[in-house]
């Protein structure tokens, strides 16, 4: 005898469950199509967002670092200044301020920690002043213990210090350093850091030429004039956007060094947007402006106040006269800080970035 318990009301004693058609799993498969195709751009967005935020909240822990910086170091500096400052091949202080070793640039190729950038060289994560107020004073000097295997040197370039590492850093985005650009490494594998701080070199010719710095750098926090507008780290993507227009002012004969000759170029943001970059501020607020070139003030200013005694018609310290809207690089009428570094052997400083 054959019993038929009936707990399914619309299927009969026997029935079967019937399966999909073709039909029907095709419009399901369309309809997935057409929801991920709604969906992958809004996630897309969303984790661009998210690396922006991430960016931002760096840059801003940054500046509050710089602060304490300031506030604790008997020269008042926001930016600390690398031992090596103008002692070394590259030794300008854009990025050694902060971050782990950097693997760019290599004497051997097939050995990362032959760097410039890196412990070797004496530019590790424990001579990069902002490291200790971020992370406490947790790194060892390996300059001259590179460890079995230079296993020690080796670890200084894979530190996870996220707080120099943009989310969003892929590397080169046009009109920069060209060995950075050949490498194909990101800036924060490439320097130990993805962002850079604002520089400007300015010296006036002559036998007892002097670099000075135009800029927060080497330069007490109680004499950069104007901090909510000025400049103190920005993503290394737009470094020398305001180069854009350079040659229009007439100061091509400075843009020597090992760029490449693309100013004209669009230069993208880690954040997608062309001549759009995140910055960090003096006075510790973060934002992202537009540098795409840059604005002379006006009147224009042909030449710098005589603030160091200097009695010279030196006319191109307009070129050193960086601003755009909302932000400027230069620190005037503050004067250029001495750095007692000669010009004969800066310029090849200033120029030897890599």
């Amino acid at each position: 005898m054959t019993f038929c318990t009936m707990h399914v009301p619309t299927l009969g004693c026997g029935s079967r469950r019937r399966g999909f058609t073709l039909t029907e799993l095709a419009t399901v498969s369309a309809t997935v199509t057409v929801i991920a195709g709604l969906l992958l751009p809004a996630l897309s967005e969303a984790r661009r967002e998210s690396k922006k935020d991430h960016c931002l909240a760096n840059l801003a822990r940054l500046a509050e670092a710089s602060m304490v910086h300031a506030t604790t170091d008997r020269t008042e500096m926001p930016i600390p200044a690398h031992p090596l400052m103008g002692m070394l091949h590259g030794a300008v202080g854009e990025y050694e301020w902060g971050g782990k070793s950097g693997i760019g640039a290599p004497l051997s190729v097939n050995d990362p920690t032959t760097s410039m950038w890196g412990t070797q060289f004496g530019r590790g994560p424990a001579s990069r002043g902002l490291n200790r107020i971020v992370y406490g004073d947790v790194f060892a000097d390996f300059l001259n213990d590179p460890g079995p295997g230079q296993s020690n040197w080796l670890n200084d370039t894979k530190l996870d210090l996220d707080v120099f590492h943009c989310p969003a850093d892929y590397g080169y985005t046009g009109h920069h350093s060209t060995v950075w650009r050949d490498s194909g490494l990101t800036s924060f594998d490439h320097y130990g850091n993805s962002y850079v701080a604002s520089t400007l070199w300015v010296g006036i010719p002559g036998a007892d030429c002097e670099i000075m710095s135009n800029t927060p750098f080497l330069r007490p926090l109680s004499r950069i004039p104007n901090a909510a507008n000025t400049l103190l780290f920005l993503e290394n993507s737009g470094k020398f956007a305001w180069r854009k227009n350079y040659g229009a002012d007439g100061c091509t004969f400075l843009a020597g060094g090992p760029l490449g000759g693309d100013v004209e170029v669009d230069i993208r943001g880690w954040h997608g947007r062309p001549w759009h970059f995140q910055v960090a501020f003096v006075d510790g607020h973060v934002a992202t402006i537009r540098m795409e070139g840059h604005q002379q003030p006006q009147p224009r200013i042909g030449r710098y106040p005589d603030l160091l005694g200097f009695h010279t018609q030196y006319f191109n310290w307009h070129c050193v006269i960086i601003r755009g809207p909302g932000w400027q690089k230069d620190t005037l009428p503050a004067p250029p800080v001495r750095t007692q570094i000669s010009c004969s052997g800066g310029g090849v400083l200033v120029n030897s970035i890599q």
